[in-house]
């Protein structure tokens, strides 16, 4: 899957149909959606609407300024035959919601989803393990925090890539954004998939967290 281009359409005065989740089409790691991937959608039912998923090119670190381009619809968020569909209203004060608007109508906007690093889990052969990126599976577990939209282009990111972060990370999104986050308990371990991973890679993610977290605090 190279373009999303096709999952998203105009349906009215700045609203967009979006189908954030397609299901059963590869990206370019080799994950993909289907109908049984649990997307948390009780949880997060009107997930974050962001500018190129608020991080840099390679999700190494956080945009200077996160750009919130409006609001998901409570109620929207659907599961159809070809994945989960949400409804975004952009907001007509932002620059690039505009941007996006004229590029909806051509059929050029970009989508993709994000979730949370801990909470994700992907299905290789049949055994659920951590959310590895670049690592070809089934998702399984892939809670939908996040939804980002850009326009195809201008040096633009390519939306074949999904992106999980640590949870300190979506919290502070959601917090630049003025928004609440929701209360997420973590996935139940009945694969023993946690208590499994090593405690230096444990480590290794609280650190990148921290990082993260004081970049965040420095564009402030």
């Amino acid at each position: 899957m190279t373009e999303q281009t096709y999952a998203i359409k105009a349906v009215g005065d700045w609203e967009l149909d979006v189908l954030a989740i397609p299901f059963g089409t590869k990206d370019s790691d080799g994950q993909w959606f289907d109908a049984n991937t649990d997307i948390m959608h009780e949880a997060f039912s009107t997930p974050l609407a962001v500018y190129q998923h608020g991080v840099s090119q390679g999700a190494q670190s956080l945009q200077e300024k996160l750009i919130v381009v409006g609001k998901t619809q409570a109620g929207t968020l659907t599961k159809q035959a070809d994945g989960w569909h949400i409804r975004v209203v952009l907001n007509k004060a932002i620059d690039a919601a505009k941007r996006l608007m004229d590029a909806a109508k051509q059929g050029l906007v970009a989508v993709s989803s994000g979730s949370i690093s801990h909470l994700a889990r992907l299905d290789i052969g049949n055994k659920i393990i951590p959310y590895e990126k670049n690592r070809p599976g089934r998702i399984a577990t892939w809670p939908f925090a996040e939804i980002s939209l850009w326009e195809q282009g201008g040096g633009n990111m390519q939306p074949a890539n999904r992106f999980a972060v640590a949870m300190p990370v979506m919290k502070a999104i959601y917090r630049e954004a003025g928004i609440l986050f929701p209360v997420v308990d973590n996935v139940s371990d009945t694969h023993g998939v946690l208590s499994k991973m090593k405690r230096a890679e444990v480590l290794a993610l609280q650190e990148k967290s921290k990082q993260l977290l004081k970049k965040l605090n420095r564009s402030k």
